[in-house]
């Protein structure tokens, strides 16, 4: 498979399905022994076998606790915590509300941030861990109805920088994937017309085709893994040739 994860214990939060349990799919298959965070876990608990699910609200302090301890007694470590979990909700910016607002940067800033929170001590005391976090081309484009969205996935590319340079000396890596229009259920949910969408994708990318998440997979895996180990407070893009800076 190339990129190996070989008993590495690795955390993917949002897994029930999407990039999430794609992430979940790879990661298993390069031998890592996976978490499947999950925020429905009677509904999921089943789909992501053979990984060990756990439920996590990334808006509830007591939820991230008690997911972080249950992943402590059932593997002792925690080597990567990739912060998959997020909403994007699509809404005219002179309509949006103070509670439209916060629930998007809820859940995707403060999420965020509250599961690095929770992870630093463990990985300190470990000398060693790898943070995630997924960013979003939209970054960039700045596409209609999503200025929420936006401003929440502009924060976590500060917060990756930040916490790459305090937790360094850690030996604590940080980094992000820019991620391009991935195929997953809930886009499908969103637009059924999935050939307006792919034409609509294919005239804005420099490669035609769909991003799925087994695509774009292995770029996560080589984050995780030892073979980035001089890669860190960065992010990379992976929206075939969507932009190019």
């Amino acid at each position: 498979m190339g990129v190996e994860l070989n008993d590495l214990v690795c955390v993917i939060s949002g897994a029930a399905e999407g990039i999430g349990f794609g992430l979940v799919q790879g990661f298993g298959r390069r031998g890592g022994r996976v978490v499947a965070a999950l925020y429905d876990l009677p509904a999921f608990r089943d789909k992501v076998k053979p990984a060990f699910p756990v439920a996590l609200d990334v808006t509830s302090p007591a939820s991230v606790e008690s997911a972080v301890a249950a992943i402590m007694e059932r593997f002792g470590r925690i080597d990567v915590w990739v912060n998959n979990a997020g909403i994007y909700p699509r809404k005219p910016a002179d309509e949006m509300t103070a509670e439209d607002w916060e629930s998007v940067v809820g859940v995707n800033l403060h999420g965020t941030w509250r599961c690095c929170q929770a992870v630093i001590p463990i990985m300190k005391a470990q000398g060693s861990g790898v943070i995630l976090n997924v960013g979003s081309i939209t970054l960039r484009t700045g596409l209609p109805h999503l200025a929420h969205y936006i401003a929440s996935k502009g924060g976590i590319v500060g917060l990756t920088r930040g916490l790459a340079r305090d937790l360094g000396p850690l030996g604590i890596r940080v980094n992000g994937v820019h991620l391009g229009a991935v195929q997953t259920e809930t886009e499908r949910r969103l637009f059924p017309d999935q050939a307006a969408v792919a034409n609509r994708v294919d005239e804005r990318q420099a490669l035609p085709g769909r991003q799925t998440p087994e695509s774009v997979e292995p770029v996560f895996a080589f984050l995780a893994s030892a073979e980035s180990r001089d890669i860190t407070g960065q992010f990379i893009t992976v929206d075939r040739g969507w932009t190019h800076d």
